[in-house]
């Protein structure tokens, strides 16, 4: 199964397409072909689940309790996404609700997460990497994982 890794500057068009970088490109196809579906899961994030990856999620998501009240977010915050296909020009099209809803315009940076894509707008990713610092605990928690 392919993995994606690493973080990759890209630009939202004005018709809401961004350019996958070359190396995601080349994996997502190999590995996966064109169909994604892009989503978000958390406010100032989108992701890009291959469709194989998604349907994935999706049969865990209806194994889980249907009324529990995260369960139920989850499913209609997704629920926004689409199904979308990449283009000859390796280029993904955003709807604009998910744009909105996401705040992502412009610059943005692409990274891997193994099974998927994130896309974040620049300077809240910049942000990001200068605050986030993991703590005492996470780091006990992490190295109890063996990773």
């Amino acid at each position: 199964m392919e993995r994606f890794r690493g973080g990759f500057p890209a630009t939202i068009d004005a018709k809401g397409r961004f350019k996958l970088p070359a190396r995601l490109r080349e994996q997502l196809e190999a590995g996966f072909g064109r169909e994604v579906y892009v989503c978000s899961f958390f406010p100032h994030e989108l992701r890009v689940y291959p469709l194989a990856v998604w349907q994935g999620v999706e049969e865990r998501l209806l194994n889980k309790p249907a009324m529990k009240p995260a369960v139920l977010k989850l499913i209609e915050r997704v629920n926004y996404g689409q199904l979308l296909d990449m283009d000859d020009q390796g280029r993904i099209l955003v709807p604009a609700l998910l744009r909105e809803m996401v705040d992502v315009e412009g610059e943005v940076v692409v990274s891997g997460r193994i099974n998927h894509l994130a896309v974040t707008n620049r300077s809240r990713a910049a942000s990001f990497l200068k605050e986030a610092s993991l703590s005492d605990e996470e780091l006990e928690e992490l190295a109890q994982l063996e990773l």
